[in-house]
């Protein structure tokens, strides 16, 4: 808390008695200072939209009139409209430009503090509260939400192959986005963002990051600290303890606890922890209802966690917003048609989700150019859901361009993004029965992952079932069976109704059948078919193929007893 008016004590009754006069419906009064606390006269600061502007004086104060429409608690976006003559501000704080109306009663606190900096001041590095904000933009940058590459698996969809019964093989339980883990590339892509925002070297402010964060004790500064340097479960633990702290003084601070549920549920979505994920973001949310970029990231989280029929009036929502905003074409209109996309394909809805994803193609190929990842991962979704309605002749010239451009152009060879895009063309390759060729690629993939992103996570779980499938397909059933274990094991940590783990005990059932045991197998169907009643319907397709498996293997037990 900045120590306000302390200069003033001798005349403290006098002060506070002009303080009052400031409370007025429907003005927003700032007070913008520099990091030492100092007023800034001069600045001429507004709030977006039908708001207006005013030009702070000697002290930094200034009051801004708010639209008609605004109340207190309301989330107001500030911009700094002018600086004085040979000045160059730039916001520190808040950090995100936003901020809450304060209450119009007289109260003690009924105002905005800003801190600015000036353009270029190295010298600003030295503060933690520089640090701080720098830090927290460029976290949310690369959130699931801010990323631009959005690459989903095709294998797991697919059943174990024409060695086990036609029904098996045509079953498509729902897949997983994967691709959405904050690579390197991302975050040097957003600290370069910020960097030029505030005209200083990211290799400067890289360093002092890392120097603040070594050091810092508070809980929300260290979890921040520790999600820039990718340290999800120490970020996660040290967020967590800063969201029960500044849940105690939500009264004081609505802001502060939507800050620490969002980068929570940041940090949780790296880990692979979707369920709670969502949890830190419907948080976020509730003190944040209009907030885009949390509505974006719960609908990603509860993708993730199965829930699809909560995620879709999220993507759809987030996706209403950007239509009736200007520029139509952004990739970010792109990113929010993708997850929609992705979704109404998990339900089935091949025809709902064509046009998003062609579309979203066409903006990236458009605004980005032909190179970029983003483009790698519109030329994939589509490829996918190609392959899915049997175009494999269509999808595999967009698999291999997707490749070339993560693979060479773009993350370099060993980045978790690659990894996909690897196992979507062996997947590809296995089904127009070229197991040499994806056999490799599958392998690869599995190792890049594992590299990545640590043994347990749910991602690894797709390669492994990848993998395990194509052995399969080759008759090595020996070879696939403890990867389709080690697949299932790792996705049961994602709940135990999680569609994932459908998939998993289908392909594990479809192998123990292969092999003879019926009995092993049944129970796996069965509890693969309550799985996906409940999360698809009883009359989806993928519930329909299940039941129809269960079926096949109760007339095959029937035809294999032997008569008395």
């Amino acid at each position: 808390m900045r120590r306000l008016h302390r200069i003033y004590f001798a005349v403290l009754l006098v002060c506070a008695a002009n303080a009052l006069t400031w409370a007025e419906s429907g003005i927003l009064v700032v007070h913008v200072e520099d990091v030492q606390e100092r007023p800034i006269a001069g600045v001429q600061i507004g709030v977006k939209g039908d708001g207006g502007y005013a030009t702070t004086g000697h002290d930094g104060k200034a009051r801004i009139p708010l639209a008609k429409q605004t109340r207190a608690n309301s989330e107001v976006d500030l911009q700094i409209l002018g600086s004085p003559p040979g000045k160059d501000f730039v916001m520190v704080s808040p950090w995100e430009r936003k901020a809450l109306v304060p209450s119009f009663e007289n109260e003690s606190k009924n105002f905005v503090e800003v801190v600015i900096i000036q353009r270029g001041e190295l010298a600003a590095l030295k503060s933690g509260t520089v640090l701080k904000a720098l830090t927290a933009q460029i976290n949310k940058a690369t959130a699931p939400g801010a990323q631009k590459i959005y690459i989903v698996s095709l294998t797991e969809t697919l059943a174990i192959g024409d060695s086990v019964t036609a029904s098996k093989n045509n079953f498509h339980p729902p897949p997983k986005e994967e691709g959405q883990r904050t690579t390197e590339q991302q975050k040097q892509a957003a600290l370069a963002d910020v960097a030029s925002s505030f005209g200083i070297p990211a290799e400067e402010i890289d360093k002092a990051i890392r120097a603040w964060g070594a050091k810092v004790t508070d809980p929300y500064e260290a979890g921040l600290a520790a999600l820039y340097e990718r340290n999800y479960p120490k970020a996660s633990a040290q967020l967590t303890d800063s969201l029960q702290k500044r849940e105690e003084k939500l009264a004081a601070d609505r802001k502060a606890v939507a800050d620490a549920a969002f980068f929570l549920g940041q940090s949780l979505y790296e880990e692979g922890k979707y369920r709670e994920s969502a949890t830190a973001y419907q948080r976020s949310l509730q003190l944040r209802p209009d907030d885009a970029v949390v509505l974006n990231n719960l609908g990603l989280s509860l993708i993730q966690a199965g829930d699809y029929a909560g995620a879709e009036p999220l993507c759809r929502r987030v996706l209403a917003a950007d239509e009736e905003a200007p520029g139509l074409d952004h990739p970010d209109l792109a990113t929010h048609l993708n997850n929609l996309a992705f979704l109404l394909k998990t339900k089935g809805d091949y025809a709902g989700a064509e046009p998003l994803y062609r579309r979203a193609l066409a903006i990236n190929d458009k605004a980005l150019g032909p190179n970029d990842p983003r483009v790698a991962t519109s030329l994939n979704n589509l490829a996918m859901l190609l392959a899915e309605q049997g175009d494999f002749a269509g999808a595999e010239p967009l698999f291999r361009r997707a490749l070339s451009i993560l693979e060479k152009k773009a993350l370099g060879p060993n980045d978790p993004t690659v990894a996909t895009a690897l196992n979507n063309l062996a997947e590809l390759l296995a089904h127009e029965d070229d197991f040499a060729g994806a056999e490799p690629l599958f392998r690869r993939a599995l190792s890049i992952l594992e590299e990545a992103l640590g043994p347990n996570h749910p991602t690894v779980a797709t390669a492994l079932n990848n993998l395990g499938g194509l052995l399969a397909e080759n008759g090595d059933l020996t070879g696939a069976e403890p990867l389709y274990r080690r697949a299932l094991e790792i996705d049961e940590h994602l709940g135990p109704e999680h569609p994932d783990v459908a998939t998993d005990l289908n392909n594990l059932g479809a192998l123990l059948e292969e092999k003879g045991d019926l009995a092993g197998a049944e129970p796996l169907y069965q509890r693969a078919l309550a799985i996906c009643e409940k999360a698809l319907g009883p009359n989806h397709p993928h519930t329909q193929q299940l039941r129809q498996s269960l079926k096949a293997l109760s007339d095959r037990k029937s035809a294999e007893k032997p008569e008395k």
